[in-house]
Order: C-alpha cells, then sequence, then structure tokens
C-alpha cells in the first residue's frame, strides 16, 4: 500500500475511532511530524477526509475534525463484524489459491513496527492497517476490492483495536492459522471474534 493511501486510512481510523475528537484542528506539519512523511499525502488525505464529511474547513481555512459520535462508531463497528465474517467465508471458498506466504509475510513490518514504536505507535496502526487490508484483498476480487476501497463507509475494518494481554503478532498469526484452515466455522469464528476483540482473540478451542 502506498503512502498516501497509508496516511488516509490512519487519519480516518483516528476520526472514527474518536482517538482524533471532534472540533479538534488539523495541521499538516504535526501530523507530518507525528507519522513522519512528508506534507503531500498528509495534503491529499486530508482533501478526501475533507469530501467525504469527515473533515471540514473553517474559517482562514483551517480544517477541524467533525464530529464522530458513538453511535456512528457503533454501526461502524456492526458493520465490520458482518464485513469480516464475509471476507472469512470467502477465503475458505478458495483457501488453495491465496497468497498465504505473502500475508503471512505481513506479520514481519507488523512486529518491527510493534518492537520499535510501540502498539499505540502510528508506525504501529499503519502496519495493522496494512496487514487487514491484504486480507481483505485477498478475500474478493479485483473488481469487488476496489469498489469496497472507494467506499469508504463499507470498508470498516480500519479501526481495530489492540486487545490488552495479548501478544499482537502471535495473535494475529493465529488469525491467518484459522482463515487459512479450509474449516468455514473455524474461519468465520476467528473472524467474529477478533473483530469483537472479546477475551478469545488468540485462540480458538
Amino acid at each position: 500500500m502506498s503512502v498516501r493511501e497509508q496516511v488516509y486510512r490512519f487519519l480516518r481510523q483516528q476520526i472514527t475511532t474518536g482517538k482524533y475528537a471532534g472540533g479538534i484542528r488539523l495541521t499538516e506539519e504535526q501530523i507530518a511530524e507525528e507519522l513522519g512523511v512528508s506534507r503531500t499525502p498528509i495534503r491529499e488525505a486530508l482533501q478526501r477526509l475533507t469530501s467525504e464529511g469527515l473533515v471540514e474547513r473553517v474559517r482562514r481555512g483551517q480544517l477541524v475534525v467533525v464530529e464522530f459520535d458513538a453511535a456512528a462508531r457503533a454501526e461502524l463497528h456492526e458493520l465490520r463484524i458482518a464485513f469480516d465474517t464475509v471476507a472469512a467465508k470467502m477465503l475458505t471458498a478458495k483457501t488453495d489459491s491465496v497468497d498465504w506466504s505473502a500475508l503471512y509475510a505481513l506479520l514481519d513490518p507488523l512486529g518491527a513496527a510493534l518492537n520499535e514504536y510501540g502498539v499505540t505507535s502510528p508506525q504501529y496502526s499503519m502496519a495493522h492497517l496494512d496487514f487487514h487490508m491484504a486480507i481483505n484483498r485477498a478475500a474478493f476480487t479485483p473488481v469487488t476490492s476496489s469498489f469496497l476501497q472507494r467506499q469508504a463507509f463499507l470498508y470498516p475494518t480500519d479501526d481495530y483495536v489492540q486487545q490488552p494481554g495479548h501478544e499482537p503478532v502471535s495473535q494475529h498469526r493465529t488469525l491467518l492459522d484459522d482463515l487459512s484452515s479450509g474449516d468455514l466455522e473455524r474461519a468465520t469464528t476467528a473472524a467474529r471474534i477478533h473483530a469483537l476483540r472479546g477475551p478469545g482473540n488468540t485462540t480458538l478451542t
């Protein structure tokens, strides 16, 4: 995924999960420093978020976050659970044709970001999003995947929150093990548990 897309997904996650509260001002300089990227992808991401109604331009051209209340976040969470369950079903139907090695390889940058920056860092968040976006792309045809990427409101899987007490890399490796098992019940249950962020996130017995 390009830096531009990573930045967009990260900023959208920060807004839809409430980490960027409604009314706060967003500046290219501050975000670029936080993420360690140039201002160009920041500017493009803010333009997209403005067109989607998540950011608005106020006096003197300042950009502020639109209020994203708990009800809206709850709706996206429900959509994500349903969406991930369907993705698991689709993966099970074509287990043998999925490049699982490429998906498992994404655990490496996930672990690197975790070790260097920590689980609450923007770097880990973006690596985490890359991992889940790759799973979703593998689940669907290119046409469907392209459509879902353009329709941000249908792509709610970008607000995963790491469950406290679980080791992130092994947790996501177990998710891949379950999704690649070829067992429909195991795969869909694993996807739902992971999306729910419940206490059973790391294993299925």
